[in-house]
């Protein structure tokens, strides 16, 4: 995000001396596991988009750290954001609903993309901002001093964004600054030399692609519905038209290779699928599946896999989801 919302302007009181910051993790979840580093800042002066890493999990001007929740009934559970650093609180906004702005439109949010938020200010000139939060969640008050660690409130989808999840944007003296580069910068690819994060935060943040979520549906699944949690169990009806075993990969560059396979209860492989990905993708959704032949799907247990393998470079490895599910 480039713009400063008006409710968010900085009150900056006489200035202080420049000073180190280390920020812990904002967001009450595990990532890898149930929450994803989906976008990062944008550290490209030009029009193209690279992150810290030189891959391209960022869009062109985008100055916030976005860590996303898995579905958008994930919000339901209340992921707890948090203070990454002590400080005063110096704005706070509450009270936008939690949408999809593919749907509600732009224009329903201008001037506050941030959504609900809340701004603190810390010693030496730092600022960081809380971005997408919860309606109603806000839990702190202007001109509040709180510790690292304090509660804010919780992830959402207000403002401008179409899955949900908190974007963190740290600031010195007005500018952004990317936390996983700090102030010295460093190679050309790769943290700096003096990174933001403390050392549990780049740890839980490390650098990788991986397949995020997995699950079944009894037909061709549109990526809306399964956005939108339309085939949420993982019991399926012998009737059902067809098996499709559908997943979402996350932090793809050239080169991954995404695979999906499918297996019946007796072992046997009924479908399967690899592509080697041409272009960087933010998100890829993949489905397999095979259609009904018989009067019924055999009953019992099926399980799925997908899996991304990176063979060099940043994030370089093989990360699998596995999953199973019923049919009856």
């Amino acid at each position: 995000m480039r713009f400063m919302p008006a409710l968010f302007l900085c009150l900056l009181s006489a200035p202080v001396a420049a000073q180190d910051i280390s920020l812990s993790l904002p967001i009450g979840c595990d990532p890898g596991k149930d929450c994803w580093a989906f976008q990062l800042p944008d550290v490209d002066p030009g029009p193209d988009r690279m992150d810290y890493a030189c891959g391209k999990l960022a869009y062109d001007g985008h100055d916030g750290t976005d860590i996303g929740l898995a579905s958008l009934s994930e919000i339901q559970r209340g992921v707890p954001v948090f203070a990454a650093a002590p400080g005063t609180v110096r704005g706070v906004r509450d009270g936008m609903q939690d949408a999809l702005v593919s749907e509600i439109g732009k224009e329903a949010v201008k001037d506050r993309e941030c959504g609900n938020g809340v701004l603190i200010e810390h010693a030496g000139g730092w600022q960081t901002q809380y971005c997408h939060m919860r309606k109603g969640s806000v839990s702190v008050r202007a001109g509040q001093t709180i510790e690292a660690g304090a509660l804010l409130g919780q992830v959402g989808l207000s403002g401008s964004t179409d899955f949900a999840h908190l974007e963190f944007i740290v600031r010195k003296d007005g500018k952004t600054i990317d936390p996983f580069r700090g102030l010295e910068g460093g190679p050309e690819c790769g943290p700096g030399r003096k990174p933001l994060w403390d050392a549990a935060a780049r740890q839980a943040l490390a650098y990788g692609p991986a397949p995020y979520r997995i699950g079944v549906a009894p037909r061709a699944p549109k990526y809306d519905e399964v956005l939108k949690d339309r085939f949420p169990g993982d019991i399926l009806s012998g009737t059902a038209e067809a098996i499709v075993l559908w997943a979402e990969f996350n932090g793809l560059a050239p080169g991954d290779i995404l695979h999906m396979t499918l297996t019946g209860p007796d072992g046997r492989q009924m479908a399967s699928h690899s592509e080697t990905m041409a272009a960087a993708k933010v998100r890829q959704f993949l489905f397999i599946g095979k259609k009904r032949t018989e009067p019924a799907w055999p009953k019992g247990d099926y399980a799925g896999l997908a899996s991304v393998e990176r063979k060099g470079g940043p994030g370089a490895g093989t990360r699998e989801l596995r999953y199973s599910f019923t049919v009856r």
